[in-house]
């Protein structure tokens, strides 16, 4: 990472966090490389590290991840758990609005979280909601969530792309959503909630986000465009770094480690 690049910071699953990056250099784009073609952007159905370090910056849960490693509110403004651990009372932040302005309510969760478990999705991580035993929507800022028996990472479990939501309108908007759930993520403008909107994808080659005016943190959204090179190649990775063509890159050249090791900029 350029030593112009400050505020980037990952979770123990890899997932990197880039909404709170800021740029010493006065640029509000930050250009990077995480891998290449993402598989699914659809968060229910990613299972890739690369999937969901988009996932967790262009969607967001109730919580996320601080710079350190500390699990934080993000759409969730305030919870309140039972005396026997097993009800979790989430309230949400006002305002809250998906990427097209109009509003993010409880029921969306409670919508993305059926679709999340329902055989005909096929989520690789549906069983995530195996000790969860019901969740309904009191208003539209308020989502009750029941346990089968008290869990320890449940907030955990809130930072999890699979805990994101969907809209459904968007979800639902091709003709063959039920026996193709990925196909309204799988080009760019869908609607999203977190803080960038994936608005250009040249698939195999690159990227393109935009920060999101209607997510609840934008003022704090000092990056305003993320570029992502989409390549798996090491050495043409390293040689974009170096040329100065992106200012992070997720991988170098296993031979180049040794050289690096004491640079400032090799994390």
């Amino acid at each position: 990472m350029k030593d112009y690049v400050t505020g980037i910071y990952s979770n123990n699953y890899g997932y990197k966090y880039f909404m709170y990056a800021d740029m010493a250099n006065g640029s509000k784009t930050l250009r990077l490389n995480l891998a290449s073609e993402p598989d699914k952007l659809d968060p229910a159905l990613n299972s890739s590290v690369d999937g969901a370090c988009l996932a967790v910056n262009s969607f967001g849960g109730l919580f996320r991840y601080n710079e350190n490693q500390e699990i934080v509110g993000n759409f969730a403004d305030s919870y309140v758990v039972s005396e026997d651990g097993l009800t979790y009372t989430f309230k949400l932040k006002s305002g809250l609005k998906w990427s097209d302005g109009s509003p993010l309510t409880a029921q969306d969760f409670v919508y993305s979280w059926n679709r999340a478990v329902a055989p005909e999705t096929a989520a690789d991580y549906a069983y995530m909601f195996d000790g969860l035993d019901t969740w309904e929507a009191t208003d539209d800022t308020t989502l009750v969530v029941t346990l089968k028996a008290p869990c320890a990472y449940m907030l955990d479990l809130m930072a999890f792309p699979t805990f994101y939501p969907v809209k459904q309108s968007e979800v639902e908007k091709y003709d063959d959503w039920q026996t193709n759930p990925g196909h309204w993520a799988q080009e760019a403008g869908f609607i999203s909630c977190g803080a960038y909107v994936l608005k250009e994808w040249k698939h195999d080659e690159s990227m393109v986000y935009e920060k999101n005016p209607y997510f609840w943190d934008a003022d704090n959204v000092k990056v305003e465009r993320l570029e992502f090179m989409l390549s798996a190649d090491d050495t043409a990775i390293y040689a974009a770094y170096q040329a100065g063509d992106i200012d992070f890159a997720d991988t170098v050249p296993t031979d180049e480690i040794a050289s690096l090791l004491n640079s400032p900029e090799f994390y």
